[in-house]
């Protein structure tokens, strides 16, 4: 086993990352159509979980769409704000924000989610908790560029597309020092990374995890109660062939927690195809505020990702 050290920010691992994007282009039910008949688009939202907070609340306004080429963009208003605790929308469950929208069909450049954010970058009735205590979130250039996702997808017309939207809150969310709001009350900067995902190319990624396994290292079951997730455990999933290592930035983390048949397991799905590299990861803090993340096994585990299939990997 090797060992890595990174500094965190907010408890274990929560990092600050760029905006997390694969390169494939997402395409519905088959290939673009210049007709002038609307296609059809169903978009939903999940994450995974974040260390420490019991909830993550987001008021969502609308859903933007910009048509390649230029021109008007595609606003789709809510008659009313949807607010979403995205910690609830995990293990493969998914929030709505759009079922049965009608839009232009073609092909597109971005998506943004929009919200009501205020000059300051605070995001209306939205918020982390932690530890009972609800703090703001600020979204840097909110009021501008709400949550946007520059990735090509394309429409088809008389189809319909199923989109989901992954927050990988573990990677987006961060505590800087002085960051205030009214009352001297710590802000959390909600800097996000996102995956748009066209579900008819997305698979998943499953498995166990032996008791041995995370014995073989005091870190993984460090401050674990013997129920609900481990603190100090997870499954991390590189995108490609990749020596797993704390200065790679996962696609996503899935939690390692007990299941009631009495094996700890793990479970991702929402995963466009293609080749992956898994590995369990265990991380110790000091005193120093540093993090030792032990990678088992060192070199990870190959992984390939079938569309619609579930891939089984077991530590």
């Amino acid at each position: 086993m090797k060992h890595y050290t990174r500094t965190i920010m907010l408890r274990r691992h929560l990092r600050t990352a760029a905006l997390a994007l694969l390169t494939l282009p997402l395409t519905a039910c088959g290939g673009s159509s210049s007709s002038s008949a609307p296609a059809t688009m169903n978009l939903g939202v999940t994450d995974g979980p974040v260390a420490s907070a019991s909830a993550v609340v987001i008021s969502f306004t609308g859903v933007e769409l910009q048509p390649s080429g230029g021109g008007s963009s595609v606003t789709i208003n809510f008659n009313s704000p949807q607010t979403i605790n995205l910690l609830n929308e995990q293990n493969g469950n998914e929030a709505s924000l759009l079922s049965g929208a009608s839009v232009p069909a073609g092909n597109y450049d971005w998506i943004r989610l929009l919200l009501n954010v205020s000059s300051n970058g605070t995001v209306a009735n939205s918020y982390i908790e932690i530890n009972g205590a609800q703090y703001p979130l600020v979204i840097p250039s909110g009021a501008q560029t709400g949550l946007k996702l520059v990735q090509g997808f394309t429409m088809t017309a008389n189809q319909v597309a199923n989109f989901t939207v992954d927050f990988m809150l573990q990677q987006s969310i961060t505590a800087p020092p002085g960051l205030t709001s009214g009352g001297g009350t710590q802000d959390y900067l909600l800097k996000p990374a996102l995956r748009l995902i066209n579900n008819v190319q997305a698979g998943t990624i499953s498995g166990t995890v032996a008791l041995s396994t995370l014995q073989s290292n005091s870190a993984c079951l460090a401050g674990y109660s013997g129920s609900g997730p481990l603190p100090n455990a997870q499954v991390d999933i590189f995108s490609g062939t990749v020596t797993p290592s704390s200065s790679l930035t996962p696609v996503v983390e899935p939690e390692i927690a007990l299941s009631s048949s009495g094996s700890y397991g793990y479970d991702q799905p929402f995963l466009l195809a293609g080749a992956y590299t898994v590995a369990v990861a265990c991380s110790s803090t000091s005193s120093a505020g540093t993090s030792t993340v032990t990678f088992i096994p060192a070199a990870g585990t190959a992984a390939t990702v079938t569309a619609n299939q579930t891939t089984t990997v077991n530590f």
